[in-house]
């Protein structure tokens, strides 16, 4: 297996973090995705493939570039169900997805096991900072 060059993540993180407010963001943070081997970078690609939703105007394609960034994303977190930022990636999407997609199955479960877990991660602790207020801020929403 060839060594993951992660220098991206961060980058991918901030970008994620900030939010992606027009397409020409949203292009950019997927290329840049695609462009990298690093597979912790994966649930923000599928992150940002659901996204995609919101820059098209036909509902079936809506439906299309949602349904592939979620299978990409459930597939990860099958083959990795530890995996933190997969789960705190899904846990605000299931969050903020409209109720009509029927994708919230894992509210509950996926924050207590991010908030169970995260410390013991190899997450940095700012970025855990980050992660635990975000989920706080949205929770409370």
């Amino acid at each position: 297996m060839s060594a993951q060059n992660c220098e991206k993540l961060t980058e991918i993180r901030q970008i994620f973090q900030a939010g992606v407010h027009n397409q020409q963001q949203l292009e950019d943070m997927i290329a840049v995705c695609k462009a990298s081997n690093c597979t912790k970078i994966t649930p923000y690609h599928a992150a940002a493939n659901m996204r995609k939703a919101e820059f098209v105007w036909s509902p079936f394609q809506k439906l299309s570039n949602f349904n592939k960034g979620k299978k990409m994303l459930e597939t990860f977190i099958s083959n990795n169900p530890k995996n933190i930022e997969a789960r705190y990636i899904r846990w605000l999407t299931q969050k903020m997805a409209p109720k009509f997609l029927g994708y919230h199955n894992n509210i509950d479960k996926d924050y207590t096991y991010i908030v169970t877990n995260i410390s013991k991660s190899d997450i940095e602790k700012s970025y855990q900072k980050i992660m635990l207020a975000h989920l706080q801020k949205i929770k409370n929403e």
